[in-house]
């Protein structure tokens, strides 16, 4: 499978968890297994696993933590917290720092240690607004393979794109028939 349809691949799951995450608990559990595999084998695996092996990955760990979320275990949404908003710091660090993987691995655990704090502060509203804005760095992410060529100049559509998605995905959330009110 061609990098570019796997990226779409990607952009569709984005799209999927922003605005399903936290009436399809189960689902954002999976996507967000899904985008671990995905992104996490890229990084540290990128010379030696090419686009097919990253989304077997991504598959195994996403049917796993649906599995488990199916299983109703709480501590899986606070895993999802961290899980999600520690991509957003491994991709923010993979824009700022290139290729130093210890700079991603710093971000992934800064993105994750506020993820957990957000999720076990306010539940019903830190899972949406972590699968909202984990929906929107997926966008992004898939966006750098599914349009290989965006030159410097246009480099901007990747994290506008995201933050648009969770924007919009959080507010979706929010005002979904049965989300529960924002608290204050």
């Amino acid at each position: 499978m061609s990098p570019i349809a796997v990226g779409w691949i990607v952009v569709g799951l984005g799209l999927i968890l922003a605005f399903t995450g936290k009436r399809l608990f189960w689902l954002a559990v999976g996507i967000g297994g899904f985008a671990v595999g995905w992104l996490l084998s890229g990084v540290f695996f990128s010379d030696r696993i090419d686009s097919m092996g990253q989304i077997l990955v991504g598959l195994v760990l996403g049917i796993v933590g649906a599995l488990v979320a199916i299983k109703g275990l709480p501590i899986i949404g606070i895993a999802l917290g961290g899980v999600l908003l520690g991509l957003l710091g491994l991709t923010l660090a993979d824009e700022w720092s290139g290729s130093n993987t210890w700079w991603k691995l710093l971000g992934f655990v800064v993105g994750a240690a506020i993820g957990v704090f957000l999720v076990k502060g306010a539940f019903d509203v830190g899972i949406a607004l972590v699968t909202a804005i984990g929906g929107g760095v997926l966008v992004w992410n898939g966006l750098l393979d599914a349009l290989p060529t965006m030159t410097t100049s246009v480099s901007w559509i990747g994290p506008i794109a995201a933050l648009i998605v969770a924007i919009v995905g959080f507010f979706s959330q929010r005002g979904a028939k049965g989300a529960a009110p924002i608290p204050g």
